[in-house]
């Protein structure tokens, strides 16, 4: 692909141009144009649109990211020093391991729905979980694995196929498998340090443990608070430990007003520099600027490339541990 210096380019870029330097379809581009007010490009002569050749460089960067499956609702409002800044940590060593096959992960829900059946052995649902963490290692098994199995324990739960204590017995298992498999903590930590819960009422936990996991591989410092923490001992956490990024997660379970009022205060109380994460299915009952303010996540690999974000920034300022 072309490189394009911005300094050796006088006029403005066409469309064609832009699609030529970048791989984006002018599609994608009108799309973005509209949907995120970038780019911007000026209006020649003729009503055509003309592009800056900052918007190239800009541009490239997301281009490369949405390759390595990044959203674009992510990306597009980042500046390019701060895309560039991500794309050399997805690049980096950090990056997840390749993800199972589809194949492979619908084979692995079937044998693990198939240890939950009610003549099955108890037992059995720690064995396969254990033996699907020992093969594929921890991080694709939380990256991958777990949010395929949570997915399907939700439903078929839903479907009345399985049980409440079935659906127990799987939350307790794979807890257990996960918090056994997790790094031992070092003496010092790479900041920012990470702060999770959930709000009152809301006892989904596993897409907070699953990015425990995930961040501790990268050295991160967590702190779990557990499930249903009121605000007040959330800000209370984050003043006491240092904390740089409370993460929370919410399901579809929690009424609106009251996902409303815990994000406000947690925003209302957070000191400068701290960032509020948060996931899951609830917030897409939420409006936009019910999460102004906020880092939202779709998925925990989000949730890790923007921590190693922050902690390139933070880079050279080890926190200590004092837990």
């Amino acid at each position: 692909m072309t490189q394009v210096n911005s300094e050796s380019v006088a006029a403005h870029l066409s469309l064609a141009d832009i699609e030529h330097c970048t791989g984006l379809s002018r599609e994608v581009l009108r799309k973005w144009e509209l949907r995120y007010q970038f780019p911007q490009p000026k209006r020649g002569a003729r009503g055509q649109r003309e592009y800056l050749a900052a918007d190239v460089a800009k541009l490239k960067l997301i281009s490369r990211l949405l390759d390595k499956g990044l959203r674009a609702g992510a990306l597009v409002p980042q500046s390019a020093a701060q895309l560039q800044a991500l794309l050399d940590a997805r690049s980096s060593s950090h990056a997840l391991p390749p993800e199972p096959s589809s194949e492979e992960l619908s084979a692995s829900v079937q044998a693990l729905l198939e240890a939950l059946a009610p003549d099955s052995d108890p037992g059995s649902v720690a064995l396969f979980l254990q033996r699907s963490l020992t093969q594929h290692g921890l991080a694709a098994f939380v990256a991958y694995l777990m949010p395929a199995f949570n997915d399907a324990v939700g439903q078929a739960w839903l479907l009345q196929r399985l049980s409440i204590a079935a659906e127990h017995r799987y939350t307790d298992s794979v807890r257990q498998v996960v918090l056994r498999a997790l790094p031992e903590p070092g003496h010092a930590h790479t900041r920012p340090r990470v702060l999770l819960t959930t709000p009152p009422g809301e006892l989904h936990g596993l897409g907070l443990l699953a990015l425990h996991a995930q961040l501790a591989l990268q050295g991160a410092d967590c702190i779990d608070l557990g499930v249903q923490t009121p605000w007040p001992e959330v800000l209370q956490s984050v003043h006491e430990l240092q904390v740089g990024v409370v993460g929370i997660s919410i399901s579809a379970c929690l009424a609106p007003p009251d996902i409303r009022h815990y994000v406000s205060s947690l925003l209302a109380g957070l000191p400068a520099g701290c960032e509020l994460w948060v996931g899951g299915s609830g917030c897409a009952a939420l409006t936009a600027a019910d999460l102004a303010g906020c880092q939202v996540f779709g998925n925990t690999p989000q949730a890790v490339q923007r921590w190693l974000l922050l902690s390139k920034t933070q880079r050279g300022t080890p926190l200590i541990a004092t837990n």
